[in-house]
């Protein structure tokens, strides 16, 4: 006889699970995602959330073992406690690891060097804007920090643009040290501002070396405005997958900033706002990051695959069987076939809706990404446990695996020795 059954206690230690992962999740990202590889990452991230998940359901069937009965909590929780670990942490961060591979694979890659075009604002307005000549010293620092595997352009504008350092790679200091000497010895800002040219001259040198592709980024900062045909400007970029970052100052005018926002809305880039131009090294910095981080599970995508219908899918779907492992997690836990079953499907449902929720929500603003997180981890944590209401379970117990071979052995082999000792009194009679 099978009947539906519901925890609520499992459903609230869940949540708290769920909630406790997000929130290590988060720590997890904020200091590690410049130093670890994605892959690693994202196994450190949904290999804590299950392990904390694992272990809030497992403390709840121990409070109140409504789902397993009395017998599991009598005989089998140390069996349960040993399975916590190896299914939830390693089981499930390694799954993590290896999706994250297959995610993070940019199978449209056309070269593994990757290419920055800065284009430099040296229009007269700057003299005021940015009186200590901040912006270059930003643009000399990312050079510094730039790895030797890649390749940077730096063109100047105002009323005119010119190529200040063709494209180069800086495979070594020597290099670096040229294109830096020349940012620092730059003519100072005069003329106006044509931010078209600029975008033209980044196109020419790009499509010179043969690398106007998703392998390279523009960088784009202006504090003023000019008339430009975006559909035209912005065009080539789009078709070639290759994102257009804007940086701009606070003072210019309510037109400069939209030119700016929309330049970056339509190529896949983002626009960046700068208060004061010390700030500039900062920005500078994170679209460096951001140039060089592959994608993963619980960002946004930027750039030619932000819209891609390939990597929603296998975001989406990478999120379910994260999700179905989990529940199996849950499954291997308890020692119960009828549990992993309802706790599979449930899992594979929540990581399904967590996975859409991912990729219709995420966007560049940092606390709204957050939120959409916390949704995400409280949603596969929750609709998981919910499913044995659905799906029902045998009254008679469950355990049927491990712990039951485990149980049948041991009786077996106290048979077998009994056996043995009344054969043995027989003969030494």
């Amino acid at each position: 006889m099978s009947q539906r059954k519901l925890s609520l206690l499992m459903v609230v230690c869940s949540l708290i699970g769920g909630v406790i992962g997000f929130a290590v999740g988060e720590a997890i990202l904020s200091r590690l995602s410049s130093e670890l590889p994605q892959w690693l990452l994202m196994g450190l991230y949904f290999g804590q959330y299950a392990l904390f998940v694992g272990l809030m359901c497992l403390v709840a069937e121990m409070i109140s073992p409504r789902l397993n009965g009395s017998g599991w909590k009598q005989r089998y929780v140390g069996e349960s406690w040993k399975m916590l670990v190896p299914s939830t942490l390693v089981m499930v961060g390694v799954a993590a690891m290896l999706l994250q591979l297959l995610y993070g694979f940019s199978y449209q890659r056309a070269s593994s060097t990757d290419n920055i075009v800065l284009l430099l604002d040296t229009s007269d307005s700057m003299r005021q804007t940015d009186p200590n000549n901040q912006l270059f010293q930003a643009a000399a620092d990312v050079v510094r920090k730039m790895d030797s595997d890649m390749q940077i352009a730096v063109i100047t504008f105002n009323s005119h643009a010119e190529v200040l350092q063709p494209l180069v790679q800086l495979r070594d200091q020597g290099i670096k040290d040229t294109v830096i000497a020349k940012l620092q010895n730059h003519p100072g800002p005069s003329g106006g501002t044509q931010i078209d040219e600029a975008l033209q001259a980044a196109l020419d040198q790009l499509r010179a070396s043969g690398q106007l592709n998703p392998s390279s980024t523009v960088v784009l900062m202006s504090d003023g405005y000019s008339n430009v045909d975006l559909q035209t400007a912005t065009e080539p970029f789009k078709q070639a997958g290759l994102p257009v970052h804007t940086v701009g100052m606070s003072q210019v005018d309510a037109d400069a900033t939209y030119l700016l926002q929309r330049i970056a809305e339509k190529t896949g880039g983002t626009y960046f706002n700068v208060d004061h131009a010390d700030e500039l090294s900062g920005i500078f910095g994170q679209i460096y990051d951001l140039s060089r981080q592959d994608r993963n599970f619980v960002t946004e995508r930027t750039g030619a695959a932000a819209d891609s219908a390939f990597y929603a899918t296998c975001r989406v779907i990478g999120l379910l069987i994260i999700g179905a492992l989990l529940g199996l997690a849950l499954g291997l836990i308890f020692d119960n076939r009828h549990l992993a079953k309802s706790f599979t499907i449930g899992g594979a449902v929540a990581g399904l809706l967590a996975g859409l929720l991912l990729e219709s929500a995420l966007t560049s603003a940092d606390w709204l990404d957050t939120t959409i997180r916390l949704c995400a981890c409280a949603l596969m944590a929750v609709v998981m446990t919910l499913f044995t209401l659905f799906i029902p379970a045998s009254t008679s117990g469950g355990q049927s695996s491990f712990a039951s071979r485990l149980g049948r052995g041991k009786r077996a082999a106290e048979q077998q020795r009994e056996s043995g000792n009344r054969i043995s009194k027989r003969f030494d009679l």
